[in-house]
C-alpha cells in the first residue's frame, strides 16, 4: 500500500510523541525517587550531594536520549522534548500535593517553562549546528535534462 502524506505525518507524530513519553516516564521516575529518597530517608542526609548528583546526572542521561535519536531533526527534538518535559511537569504538578513546600520553590508554569526554554535553546543550537555542517559538506547538485 503507498504511503500517503497522512499516514507519513502520523508516522512522524507517532515517532516524536512515543520517546517523549517514554522519556518523561523515566524522568518522572527519577523525579519521585529523588523527592521520596530525600524526605523519607533520612540516613541519607549526610550525602544529600552525592545524591543530588546523582539524581540530576541521570536526568541529564535520560534527556540526552531525545537529542542523540534527534540529532538531524531539530524539530523533532523539540517536539519530543516538549513531550517528555510535560509529563515530567503533570508529575511535578501531582508531586506537589504530598509535598507543598516543593512549589514554593517553583511553580508548576515556571517548571514547565524553564524546561521549554532549555529543549528551544537546545534544539536552535543544534539547528545551527547542522546548519553550519551542511556548509562544509555541500550536497552536490544533480545535473537536470530538459525533457523535449
Amino acid at each position: 500500500m503507498p504511503s500517503t502524506p497522512s499516514t507519513e505525518a502520523h508516522g512522524s507524530v507517532r515517532a516524536v510523541v512515543r520517546p517523549g513519553l517514554m522519556v518523561g516516564a523515566a524522568l518522572s521516575a527519577v523525579a519521585i525517587t529523588w523527592l521520596l529518597v530525600a524526605n523519607r530517608v533520612p540516613a541519607l542526609d549526610r550525602l544529600a550531594l552525592l545524591r543530588n548528583l546523582a539524581a540530576g546526572a541521570l536526568a541529564v542521561v535520560f534527556m540526552l536520549v531525545p537529542v542523540l535519536r534527534f540529532r538531524k531533526r531539530p524539530w523533532h527534538l523539540l517536539s519530543c522534548g516538549i513531550t517528555s518535559w510535560s509529563v515530567l511537569t503533570v508529575t511535578y504538578a501531582i508531586l506537589q500535593i504530598p509535598f507543598p513546600r516543593l512549589g514554593m520553590r517553583m511553580g508548576t508554569f515556571h517548571f514547565f517553562m524553564l524546561g521549554a526554554v532549555l529543549l528551544a535553546l537546545a534544539s536552535a543550537l543544534l539547528w545551527v549546528v547542522h546548519l553550519l555542517f551542511g556548509l562544509r559538506h555541500p550536497t552536490p547538485l544533480t545535473a537536470h535534462r530538459r525533457v523535449r
